[in-house]
């Protein structure tokens, strides 16, 4: 009886140390869709119609420099290893004109909604007049982009989008179109800020990046609040021709899905770069080949960050009045994840203890991950607070605002006034547009 006993110890013991090499030393399979994910970087783009290759050769025509620039684009991203080390070199920057540096920080180009701003631009009009002259060949072909059909972003090792410059275009034509408005131009004035703010919601709407997403809110607050209120102070406001540009968001423009698949795919490569080089500087010895299979797993890595990031994804069922709700569900799943890590270090190792170094990298080049639906509910209103303040004149928003179909998307509240602004309230902040 003894001998039986200690041999199903003995096979126990077997099948326990069997089970728990198996569980240390063996990968899992990579989720079907945390691939398709992945492969976005592969996925060719309309070469001929797209904003961002476009943005790469801003404010040069000739077609012997674009194709030049599509040429080196085309090389870099050949060159690039999917599944090897990245490359060394500088990613392109677009929009890529070097001379904008000199004025991006300049207080010249400041934001039109501060009273300040506005008094130094009028203060230094003949200078900036000069500038926005010498930059007319990029604004031309910038607000051309309004023809494209793709918004897709280019390969982010092998070009970026440079925000500086992206959201210095905006300021630039913005401020073109205040000198417009002072100097009578008015019908120029109206078609150009409303071919900007539709070439801004492009971007929002149909780009997969991140700060294109957020351009729209700084910009429709800093630059065309401030525009439109100053059109209908100075002249007979065309609501009609702006219908389309100010309309509600609808739930495809506020997702953000795009976004988190594009992310989600830049830092998978840099994860599978990460274990390339951490293969390529081991010793070779088979202790080594052991200890690395032992403290890194790719495809655990990769499908424990595609859950991450699955979890942020809009799903189908939220509308704008449950988005707030949905939103305050991220904000507590990303701070549970940080607590774990920060407060319970130990179960957090752990939880990884056949992963350490894959879950650490993972931590390292993943960014706190951003929740962008309170901002686009605060740009929701502030579109729907103008549509208000350009519909009525003052002596009519008080009653106007009674109506029920004037209640904030995102709360159900009505609009309330508060010295001079019409104002709604998302999260205990005001968003207020004067009247």
């Amino acid at each position: 009886m003894a001998v039986l006993k200690n041999k199903v110890l003995v096979i126990g013991a077997v099948f326990f140390l069997i089970l728990l090499a198996y569980l240390l030393l063996a990968d899992e399979q990579l989720e079907p869709t945390t691939g398709e994910w992945m492969s976005v970087f592969q996925q060719n783009f309309e070469n001929e119609d797209n904003a961002s290759m476009r943005l790469l050769s801003l404010g040069n025509v000739d077609s012997i420099f674009t194709d030049a620039i599509n040429q080196t684009y085309n090389k870099k991203l050949d060159a690039f290893e999917y599944n090897g080390l990245l490359g060394d070199e500088k990613p392109m920057k677009y929009p890529n004109v070097l001379q904008f540096e000199a004025f991006i920080e300049s207080p010249l180009f400041c934001d039109l909604n501060n009273d300040d701003c506005v008094t130094s631009v009028k203060a230094e009009a003949e200078y900036i007049k000069i500038v926005i002259k010498e930059f007319q060949p990029e604004l031309i072909d910038f607000m051309s982009l309004n023809e494209v059909s793709s918004f897709k972003s280019l390969n982010p090792f092998v070009a970026e989008l440079n925000l500086s410059d992206f959201l210095f275009l905006f300021k630039l034509k913005g401020t073109e179109i205040f000198f417009d408005i002072e100097d009578g131009r008015v019908e120029k004035a109206q078609q150009d800020l409303m071919n900007l703010i539709l070439l801004n919601r492009k971007f929002f709407s149909l780009s997969d990046n991140l700060l294109t997403k957020i351009s729209f809110s700084l910009n429709t607050k800093n630059i065309y609040q401030p525009l439109l209120l100053k059109m209908k102070a100075d002249t007979a406001f065309p609501l009609a021709l702006f219908e389309n540009v100010l309309r509600p968001l609808n739930m495809q423009e506020i997702s953000a899905n795009n976004i988190q698949i594009l992310s989600f795919a830049k830092n998978a490569r840099l994860i599978k770069a990460g274990l390339a080089a951490r293969e390529k500087n081991s010793s070779g010895s088979l202790l080594s080949r052991i200890w690395q299979r032992l403290v890194y797993k790719q495809n655990v890595t990769l499908n424990d960050m595609f859950d991450e990031y699955q979890a942020l994804l809009l799903p189908a069922y939220v509308n704008k009045p449950s988005l707030l709700a949905f939103s305050q569900n991220i904000d507590n799943r990303i701070k549970e994840k940080s607590d774990e890590q920060q407060k319970q270090p130990l179960v957090y190792h752990l939880k990884n203890i056949n992963n350490v170094v894959g879950a650490s990298l993972k931590d390292v080049l993943m960014p706190r991950q951003i929740n962008l639906y309170d901002s686009i509910a605060k740009l929701d209103t502030r579109l729907q607070m103008l549509r208000l303040v350009l519909s009525f004149d003052a002596s009519d928003l008080a009653a106007s605002i009674e109506l029920d179909k004037f209640a904030n998307y995102y709360t159900g509240e009505r609009p309330f006034i508060v010295n001079d602004n019409i104002c709604s309230k998302i999260n205990d902040e005001n968003i207020c547009v004067a009247f």
